[in-house]
């Protein structure tokens, strides 16, 4: 039986599909989750970013720079401070489905 697709895939390649899992892997633990959730209210310094999650800032500073790496975040340097944002207002959406489909449930108690 063969099968009719109406839409083409959306990794029509194998490559595509590497390139989308590195991506996505940028984001495969809690920390960064953690980082670029609050990135989703702006633009944010790591002494911000460390004070908000209560973190060491070694700790902070290596996973921005997994999620700059991987593209998920840019950064600006002002003088001594470096400032750290979403790369694209579609990375907050990402954040946010997923903060609807397991964030927001584990607070109703159904995870």
């Amino acid at each position: 039986m063969v099968m009719k697709r109406d839409k083409p895939l959306l990794c029509d390649s194998f490559k595509k599909c590497i390139l989308a899992s590195e991506f996505l892997s940028a984001i495969g633990n809690p920390i960064r989750v953690a980082i670029v959730c609050y990135l989703t209210t702006g633009e944010h310094t790591v002494k911000e970013i460390v004070e908000k999650l209560k973190m060491k800032e070694p700790t902070v500073s290596l996973n921005l720079y997994r999620l700059y790496r991987a593209g998920w975040v840019s950064r600006r340097k002002v003088n001594r401070n470096v400032y750290y944002r979403l790369k694209s207002d579609k990375y907050k959406d990402i954040i946010e489905q997923i903060s609807e489909l397991y964030i927001a449930k584990e607070k109703k108690g159904k995870v």
